[in-house]
């Protein structure tokens, strides 16, 4: 069980659970949520304060929070990478620019045409800290648009991991 509890001034939420806590600021215009984020496979949620995640054409940032399994953060992106080739034989792959201030990223977007773009980037806190954050920006049918994607980036930027579980 996690739980996120909000300061509306500074939209900054912190995220804890089980072997795991984290800061993050919400971007302006985009609502966050845990209490649904486990259907997205996710810690955490983003999407449009306006519209409805469960629909097929919502743009949803999910930031999971995982166990780190060793420091090469760079072989768990290859190891997803894999995935999607193995899952979409058409899938494309591009670098992306996401950075994070503090934290080693490894960024990646993955597109099937016509179907979907995912953008994603791994962060690895410290070598010191056991923590993983994945945070994935999926987006329906094409890629993401540039206020989309601004929110994306602020959200990467954004993470805290030093917040004690």
């Amino acid at each position: 069980m996690s739980i996120a509890v909000g300061e509306p001034k500074r939209h900054v939420l912190d995220v804890y659970g089980e072997g795991y806590a984290f800061a993050v600021k919400e971007p302006p215009g985009w609502f966050a949520d845990t209490t649904i984020a486990r259907e997205f496979g996710a810690t955490v949620i983003f999407y449009p304060a306006a519209r409805d995640p469960h629909l097929l054409d919502t743009p949803v940032i999910r930031i999971l929070a995982a166990k780190k399994i060793s420091e090469d953060t760079g072989a768990d992106l290859k190891h997803d990478l894999d995935y999607y080739r193995s899952r979409y034989h058409n899938v494309e792959f591009r670098d992306s620019a996401v950075t994070h201030p503090r934290y080693r990223a490894y960024a990646k977007l993955f597109c099937v045409p016509g179907k979907f773009c995912e953008y994603v980037t791994y962060l690895n806190p410290s070598p010191a800290s056991s923590l993983l954050l994945s945070v994935a920006l999926h987006r329906p049918k094409h890629p993401a648009t540039s206020i989309e994607l601004a929110a994306y980036k602020q959200v990467v930027a954004s993470l805290d991991a030093n917040k004690a579980p």
